[in-house]
């Protein structure tokens, strides 16, 4: 059986056609559909460079989101095209019609993709359809023909399937990928990281005595740490975490004794979850501390302890050290400490702000939140 983690250029060869076509739809459908491969290009590096810790049956929206967010990010000061399919819709209307009448999402799945709420996505959705005449089966029609324009035009580039070399891309995933590790490396040692008391059979749940999870992923897995109720977890330098039945508690220098309750919502790609939801979440609280963010969240639902919990902002990723109550599956505490600013960290809510993910021994997510403010 070929090792999973070697298949990212079969993956990008068989995607390239619906990825081109569908930035293109993106940029509005204007222009050379050729052009589009420079966003497509840009993504698969960006993927490649994380294709291992990607759980396989993720890869799809983990794609469509990297490239949505892509375009989002290089259309942030363009205004409204004049002409093309989707003319006279801002750069988020077009990201939200195409997601919904050509990627066939729901509103709910384009909420969870972009890290938006329900309503944002709803609305956009409501005035760029307004502005393209209002006719929704008429726009799938004009979108699914400038889809096939963008195809057609990407045959006969030569020896570069689809105008995107993946032979280059991979050089690039690979070159990313150990820049990250390096700097990953170097920003490891200056920060304290907690001395974990672990527990045989617990740091992968589900696992057997040795800690070892049959058939899991080759992710980088979060430290787990069992605790009592109220006993207190130094995190990081001058931060306290505890749990107790109902909750998290934390206290930083700046706000001592905060809590975030079972009750409480969260937030699933932006849409607020009723605490009495049988929905797996997860949430992001910040926290500014001295040059840098503590970032800390609650995860509930769960049917199974998680494997690696892992928080997203912009282009940076970061595994979270995980607190559980014995006796208490379902739900938990994670935590990390992140290089960003405030400016950084204020900026990403433009995207959607972080996103936390809780995955499983078998790589799989089994549950997906977004970040409070």
């Amino acid at each position: 059986m070929p090792d999973p983690h070697d298949d990212f250029t079969a993956y990008a060869h068989a995607q390239l056609p619906r990825l081109v076509a569908t930035a293109h739809l993106l940029s509005g459908a204007t222009g050379d559909p050729r052009e589009a491969a420079e966003p497509v290009r840009r993504t698969l590096v960006g993927v490649c460079a994380r294709w291992r810790r990607i759980p396989r049956d993720d890869v799809d929206f983990y794609v469509l989101r990297s490239l949505v967010k892509e375009f989002l990010r290089g259309a942030r000061r363009q205004r409204a095209l004049p002409d093309g399919v989707l003319k006279d819709t801002s750069a988020r209307q077009r990201a939200v019609l195409v997601l919904l009448h050509r990627e066939g999402l729901r509103e709910v799945e384009v909420a969870q993709l972009l890290g938006w709420s329900a309503g944002a996505v709803g609305s956009r959705a409501r005035r760029g359809l307004a502005v393209c005449g209002g006719d929704a089966q008429r726009l799938r029609g004009l979108l699914a023909e400038a889809a096939e324009v963008a195809r057609t035009a990407q045959v006969g580039v030569g020896a570069v399937p689809f105008g995107v070399a993946l032979d280059d891309v991979e050089r690039r995933g690979r070159a990313l990928r150990l820049r990250r590790r390096v700097a990953g490396a170097a920003l490891g040692a200056l920060l304290l990281v907690p001395a974990g008391v672990f527990v045989a059979g617990r740091i992968v749940g589900g696992g057997s005595a040795d800690g070892s999870a049959a058939g899991a992923v080759d992710v980088a897995r979060s430290p787990i740490r069992i605790v009592a109720p109220g006993e207190r977890v130094d995190a990081v330098p001058g931060v306290q975490v505890w749990l107790t039945s109902d909750g998290k508690h934390w206290s930083t220098p700046q706000r001592p004794n905060q809590f975030r309750g079972l009750t409480d919502d969260s937030y699933a790609g932006g849409q607020k979850v009723a605490a009495d939801s049988a929905k797996p979440t997860a949430s992001v609280q910040p926290d500014w501390l001295n040059s840098s963010y503590f970032l800390s969240g609650l995860y509930r639902g769960l049917s199974a302890d998680p494997v690696r919990v892992e928080v997203t902002v912009d282009d940076s990723r970061m595994t979270g050290t995980v607190l559980t109550l014995a006796g208490s599956p379902g739900w938990g505490v994670w935590y990390t400490r992140a290089s960003l600013s405030a400016t950084q960290l204020k900026a990403s809510y433009g995207d959607g702000g972080p996103t936390v993910t809780v995955y499983d021994a078998a790589g799989k997510v089994v549950a997906r939140g977004g970040g409070d403010w």
